[in-house]
Formats: structure tokens, C-alpha cells, sequence
């Protein structure tokens, strides 16, 4: 089967068609681009005057704070945000970024995690009341590492209907031995963005996407092989680019819209 092909910039702003309220998952190996494409995505996305609030938990990270730099967004240590007075601009989005604690102090970690936990927890306990979208980035470590799994598997079941979206990205939908990734994560979210992955066991959980060709899907993400012509249309392919943080091999993207035409559609997203 032949899928098309869309330049990133094409699809943001001619092919990407978003409903308030509906889940949005990125799903690829690590250092593949996720964070960077989930902002990209969220600035070409009408929230109608709703700032989404990204969660960050890495003490350091580049990507998170160049692309709210870029895009005018506000970074926030703790949840909710300062209110913005008539007189103000409200932000077209946070960074929702608890500070870390860098010390050398036997339990600095449990001290982070802490407080990481309770602003988010705060966050995801006022989506509740409907509208406020929330990029929930890294969910191996919202759901191994900060507890809050209960939340996020109440807020992908049950969000959508109160307009408050979570979207999120993980490197391993398989699960880690003792950590698995709860079927929600696969069947609730509209919107999938799937990159390469060379391992199988990763690839047989995208057969819980439901209303489409898994078949196809997981055919798709295996990559290009040799004996594929250079202009093929079945497989995604790994492209070496240039970043700002070097030349990285960045996959491009199996896109899949689960409220297309004949109960849904897939289409290929290049790298640039």
C-alpha cells in the first residue's frame, strides 16, 4: 500500500485538523525529536485561548527551554501559574518546570521527585475541571518514577470528554521489566505519531491501536530495507540532520488520524 508523503511544514499547516479534546501520542526510539516535534505541533494547534502546560522533569534540558523561548512561552516552578492581570498578555503557553534539588544530600532525588509529583499531581487534579491541555512529556517517568499513573490513565479515558488532551511521548510503548504501558495509552489517543523502531516487541503493542490496519502500521515503522527503491512509499525512513545539537539520525513520522475518512487515515511526515 502506498501512503502519502507531507513535508512537516505542509502538514502543520494544511493537513494537521485538531478537535479540542482529543489525546495526541508520539511514540519513538529516544533522541528521535519527540519533544521538539510536540511543541511544533502545539504552536501550530488552536487551543482556543487555552495555554497548554508542558511537564518537564530532567533537572537539564535544552529542548524544553529553546523551543518556550522561542515560542513566548512562560516557564512556571509550581502549578497554577501567576495570574495574569487584564493589563497583561497571557502566555500562549507554560513550562511547567518544579526546580530541582542539585545538592549532595543523600535525598536530594526523593526531594525533587516530591515536589515534581505534587505540581503535577496539582495540574492534572485541576484538568478535571475541563479545558486546560497538558503536553505530558517523558510518561515512562510520570508512571514509574512520580506515581502518577492513576491520573494520567483517568485523564486519557476520560479528558477527551472535558476538552482537557493529554498528549504525550514515550521511547518504549513494550514497557520496561517490572513498568508496563497500560492498552489506554495505545487505544484512546486521535492522533499517533509513530518513528521508527527497530524492535519487535515495541511494534506488536501498536496492534492495541484500534479502527485501523495494525498490519500496515507495524510494517511501516520496521523501516525501509535494502531492497526498497529510493523514493519508497511503505516504509518510514532514519535521515541523518543537522540540529542545533549536532547531526542526530531523526526518523520521520508514521502519522495516524483515528477520525479520518472511513474510520480513519495514515500518512508519512518527513524530517523536515
Amino acid at each position: 500500500m502506498t501512503l502519502a508523503r507531507f513535508n512537516r511544514q505542509e502538514f502543520k499547516g494544511e493537513r494537521w485538523d485538531y478537535q479540542q479534546g482529543e489525546h495526541v501520542a508520539d511514540i519513538q526510539p529516544s533522541q528521535g525529536g519527540k519533544t521538539h516535534w510536540m511543541y511544533e505541533l502545539a504552536d501550530a494547534t488552536d487551543f482556543e485561548g487555552k495555554p497548554p502546560v508542558a511537564l518537564v522533569i530532567k533537572a537539564v534540558d535544552p529542548t524544553p527551554a529553546t523551543m518556550a523561548k522561542k515560542l513566548g512561552w512562560k516557564e512556571i516552578h509550581a502549578w497554577p501559574p501567576p495570574k495574569v492581570y487584564p493589563w497583561q498578555n497571557r502566555p500562549p503557553g507554560y513550562n511547567l518546570w518544579p526546580k530541582h534539588n542539585l545538592t549532595m544530600a543523600d535525598n536530594a532525588l526523593e526531594l525533587t521527585q516530591a515536589a515534581q509529583e505534587r505540581e503535577f499531581r496539582k495540574l492534572f487534579l485541576s484538568a478535571r475541571k475541563g479545558g486546560q491541555p497538558i503536553i505530558a512529556g517523558e510518561l515512562y517517568g510520570l508512571l514509574a518514577e512520580l506515581h502518577l499513573r492513576a491520573l494520567l490513565i483517568e485523564g486519557v479515558s476520560r479528558g477527551s470528554s472535558a476538552r482537557s488532551p493529554i498528549w504525550y511521548d514515550t521511547q518504549k510503548p513494550s514497557g520496561t521489566q517490572g513498568v508496563s504501558m497500560p492498552g489506554q495509552f495505545f487505544n484512546c489517543p486521535t492522533h499517533l505519531f509513530l518513528g521508527y523502531d527497530p524492535v519487535e516487541t515495541n511494534r506488536k503493542r501498536f496492534s492495541e491501536i484500534g479502527g485501523i490496519n495494525t498490519q500496515l502500521v507495524m510494517e511501516t515503522v520496521s523501516g525501509c530495507r535494502p531492497s526498497c527503491p529510493p523514493d519508497c512509499a511503505q516504509h518510514i525512513r532514519v535521515v541523518p540532520t543537522r540540529t542545533p545539537y549536532g547531526v542526530k539520525p531523526v526518523s520521520e513520522l508514521l502519522y495516524i488520524n483515528k477520525n479520518g475518512p472511513r474510520g480513519g487515515y495514515m500518512c508519512i511526515i518527513g524530517v523536515h
